[in-house]
């Protein structure tokens, strides 16, 4: 399973505790189209939750 570069930058945050709000400040996004993309990569990843898919994707060498 391959991120896209924005997904992987997304989850990074989210594994070093920002919220989704602090995310799309950051990024200059509106928060839920941040929160459509960590959705899509839970669906990808086979996961529930956005922790799941942090997760997964530290165990997979992802991020």
């Amino acid at each position: 399973m391959k991120l896209t570069s924005v997904e992987a930058i997304y989850l990074r945050w989210i594994s070093q505790g920002r919220s989704l709000a602090e995310i799309a400040s950051i990024e200059q996004q509106p928060a839920e189209e941040i929160r459509q993309k960590l959705d899509a990569v839970c669906r990808r990843l086979g996961v529930t939750s956005i922790i799941e898919a942090v997760e997964k994707a530290k165990s997979t060498n992802i991020i």
